[in-house]
Order: C-alpha cells, then sequence, then structure tokens
C-alpha cells in the first residue's frame, strides 16, 4: 500500500466522524439559521441603508455561510485533541505512513468538513433569499458558487491546520476552546463578515480596517456576495489575494502540527 492511498484512508476514516457528529451538527446549522433570519432581517429593517446595492440581509446572508466554513473546520481541532487523549494519534504513528501524510490526511478532513458543512449552508441560504423575496438568484451564480469551491477548501485546509495545531499543544480540552475562541475572534470578529471595510474604518484605526478588508474570511465572503449570489463574473483579483492569504495558513499550521507529531513520534509526548 502506497504512502497516497494510506493517506486516503486516514483522511476518510477522520471524515466520517464529522457525520457521526449529528446533534452537533444539527445546532450549528440551527445557529446559523438564527443569524440568517433573526439577526439578517430584524438588522435589515433596522439598518435601511445599502452596503455595495444590497441590503443588510442580503450583505449578511454570504457572510453566516463563511463563518459556517469556519466553524466545521475549526472542529477539526476537537476531534485531533480527543483522538490525541484517546490514543488514536499514537496508534496511526505506529503504522507505516509518514508525519507528513498524518498530517495532511487531518488536514485535508478538516477541510472537507468546512466544505460540506457550509455548501449545506449554501443551499439553505439561496432557500431563504429565494422564498424570503430578498433577491432572486441567477443560474450563473449557483456555477459561480461551484467554481469557488476549491478556493473555499483551501480556507477550510488552513484554518483545519491552525486548529489542529491547537489542539495538539491543549492539554486539557477547555484550554483548546480558549484558543479557539481566541482564533474566532481574530478572523471573524476583524472581518467584513457583518460590516462593510467602509463601515469598519469609520469607527476603528485604517490599520484595523486594512486587516479586515484581507482577511480571508472577508475575501471568501465578498467573493460570495459579488458572484454566488448577484451572479457577478469571479475576480481574479480576489481570489488571488484569497490563495494568497489562505495558503500560508495552511501551510503554518501544517508545518506545527508536523512538529507537534514529530515530537511525539520522538519523545512520547508533545
Amino acid at each position: 500500500m502506497s504512502q497516497l492511498s494510506r493517506l486516503v484512508r486516514i483522511a476518510r476514516t477522520d471524515f466520517s466522524y464529522f457525520f457521526r457528529t449529528k446533534w452537533l451538527m444539527a445546532v450549528l446549522i440551527s445557529l446559523s439559521l438564527s443569524d440568517m433570519l433573526v439577526v439578517g432581517l430584524v438588522y435589515g429593517r433596522l439598518i435601511p441603508s445599502k452596503f455595495a446595492g444590497l441590503t443588510y440581509f442580503q450583505f449578511l446572508v454570504p457572510g453566516i455561510v463563511v463563518v459556517g466554513l469556519f466553524s466545521a473546520a475549526t472542529d477539526t481541532g476537537r476531534r485531533i485533541w480527543l483522538a490525541l487523549r484517546e490514543g488514536v494519534v499514537q496508534y496511526y504513528l505506529t503504522l507505516p505512513i509518514r508525519t507528513g501524510g498524518l498530517v495532511g490526511a487531518y488536514i485535508i478532513s478538516g477541510g472537507l468538513g468546512g466544505i460540506v458543512y457550509s455548501g449545506a449552508l449554501l443551499a439553505i441560504a439561496y432557500l431563504a433569499l429565494s422564498f424570503l423575496g430578498a433577491s432572486t438568484i441567477p443560474i450563473q451564480g449557483i456555477l459561480y458558487a461551484l467554481a469557488l469551491v476549491p478556493f473555499l477548501f483551501i480556507l477550510a485546509t488552513g484554518i483545519a491546520g491552525l486548529a489542529a495545531f491547537f489542539a495538539s499543544v491543549s492539554r486539557r480540552g477547555e484550554i483548546y476552546w480558549v484558543y479557539a475562541q481566541a482564533l474566532q475572534v481574530s478572523m471573524v470578529t476583524i472581518s467584513t463578515v457583518f460590516y462593510p471595510a467602509q463601515t469598519i474604518a469609520q469607527y476603528l484605526p485604517a490599520p484595523v480596517a486594512t486587516i479586515a478588508e484581507y482577511n480571508p474570511l472577508s475575501l471568501a465572503a465578498g467573493a460570495l456576495r459579488t458572484s454566488a449570489f448577484a451572479g457577478n463574473p469571479l475576480d481574479t483579483i480576489v481570489l488571488t489575494n484569497l490563495l494568497a492569504t489562505s495558503l500560508p495558513l495552511a501551510m503554518l499550521g501544517a508545518f506545527a502540527y508536523w512538529i507537534i507529531l514529530r515530537t511525539i513520534r520522538l519523545k512520547g509526548k508533545p
């Protein structure tokens, strides 16, 4: 059996656990729906102005899809923490697979989880916008959404890589969630998921607004708004920036997690 086939089998096994926590997925989807229908509709009536030609509800819904991708990719850390404490990772390290292959398997699994979850939210968002009469989704918008999947996958793998690193250095489960919440505050809060960059620039220093504008979550949400929902052609500059900001996250997370697993292989503990 080749290294690639072992990587695929481990990734498939870990990915299967994503579907075993149906209650967690149901809770997360319910929270996302409440954000769409309650926050989006209520705030949309309180904020009548348009953002880039969109109502606040239309502006928020693609952002909620990206937040869902972030949440599902972050769940990789929870699975890795459990695997480390239950000896699953240690068992994998005894198998004839390279440390880099094991890292790749977990990160790919996390990326797939993010894509599946955000894809479900995207379908729900399309239905919500259509039934509520907020907008008519053009056919080309669905095609653009499919074209965005590889870019969203890279973003999800980057987040999963960081989550894997935080899980591997957390001695207790609650400590991991402290790290996860810190990651959420830094990536979700300082972004254009909920508000456009122009609004952020009015109330926060210019460097913060710039960081929010080039946050990979902001770039992904912007691409969904302009292409997947509005039906405009994909902007190559936005996609390039999305890759340029997502790939370093994936490489940093993978390298840090590789160091942790290498230490476990050599010393028996991180």
